[in-house]
């Protein structure tokens, strides 16, 4: 029995040795998957369950970034007649004040502006991204018994382009003519006509490119 357990272990340091990797099923004393230094271990990471990690922390960030928007055009929505000039300070114009009444509310265009992205953020950002590459990650590889996915240089690529779509979407709500406002699906005429709304210009370029890396993200990683 012991010279059984001893050409197992023996057998598993070749494979960490030789190939740089261990499986699921024991500790990683010996070293890690690709025997990365901190940068690509954490950072530039091929290991599914790193990359997982890193879609859920993007997605959480996401998730508060589009319930902050929900809550902001829900309580125009639900207290209409309420002054909202106390979100002034952090939503600066887009708080228009009436002259008779010294009331805030949100400027139209930026109502809907906050509809819009809140859309593009749960759907794609948090649902997709964030939950889907989060599980899908983390879970597959362990499902099939296998030591990481198909591709891992592909799998760390698909974050990153996630990040970057991320970085993108998140550049375009500080525009001063403000954010993409086209409706969830980019309804025509606002998503057609640059014209249309203070967002259809350089708001509805930016989301546009951000959902192409998005996309690109999509094609190469989990799914």
């Amino acid at each position: 029995m012991a010279n059984a357990t001893t050409a197992v272990q023996d057998r598993e340091d070749k494979l960490i040795e030789e190939l740089g990797f261990d499986d699921h099923f024991h500790e990683h004393e010996h070293g890690d998957k690709f025997k990365s230094n901190f940068i690509t271990k954490y950072i530039f990471s091929m290991d599914h369950k790193i990359i997982a990690r890193q879609f859920l922390i993007t997605g959480m960030i996401w998730a508060l970034i589009g319930a902050g928007m929900s809550l902001v055009f829900r309580l125009q929505l639900g207290f209409p007649e309420e002054s909202m000039t106390w979100l002034r300070p952090l939503l600066g114009k887009w708080i228009e004040i009436n002259a008779d009444t010294g009331i805030g509310t949100l400027a139209p265009e930026f109502y809907y502006a906050l509809v819009t992205m809140h859309g593009t953020i749960i759907v794609f950002f948090v649902l997709t991204a964030g939950l889907s590459g989060t599980f899908s990650n983390l879970l597959i590889p362990l499902q099939l018994g296998a030591r990481d996915m198909a591709s891992p240089l592909l799998n760390m690529l698909s974050y990153w382009f996630f990040f970057l779509a991320s970085i993108v979407m998140f550049y375009s709500l500080f525009l001063s003519t403000g954010p993409f406002a086209g409706g969830w699906v980019a309804y025509p005429p606002l998503s057609a006509l640059p014209q249309a709304s203070d967002g259809s210009g350089t708001g509805m370029t930016l989301w546009l490119l951000s959902l192409v890396f998005f996309c690109d993200f999509s094609r190469i990683g989990w799914h």
